[in-house]
């Protein structure tokens, strides 16, 4: 089973701990961004190293500049990234292998292949995101 970092703006910190109850429900292994972290940025940064997928939790598209970071270093590690929602920023949403809900994200990891929930996650990451969007 692959391992799961989930991060997300302390804003969500209500939906982090559903999603959190969902994964334990169906024990899945996992981590998740705690502001008690006395590492701060960089205990994040460990935990992305310790995974296989990053998850961001964003309700309504945001990131906030600290899951942006977490965001590049995963891309850069060569993390899978899934979001809960589109990212509102489409330079960072070029970053992302696909958007998953929460349901999805427990099926993949159980299951391993997240293609029929988003065909976005066809796309290599050197393939204009945007395309879906063009007419």
């Amino acid at each position: 089973m692959k391992r799961l970092y989930v991060c997300g703006s302390f804003k969500f910190v209500l939906e982090i701990e559903g999603l959190e109850r969902k994964l334990k429900d169906e024990s899945i292994q996992f981590q998740v961004s705690n502001k008690m972290d006395s590492r701060g940025i960089l205990g994040c940064l460990k935990k992305i190293d310790e995974a296989d997928v990053v998850y961001i939790v964003n309700p309504e598209g945001y990131v906030g500049k600290s899951v942006s970071v977490d965001m590049g270093y995963a891309y850069a590690k060569n993390k899978l990234i899934y979001v809960m929602h589109e990212v509102d920023d489409p330079p960072v949403m070029d970053l992302v292998n696909g958007v998953l809900s929460p349901k999805a994200l427990i099926e993949f990891l159980k299951e391993g292949s997240p293609l029929r929930y988003d065909l976005r996650s066809l796309l290599t990451r050197d393939e204009p995101r945007n395309s879906y969007n063009e007419p």
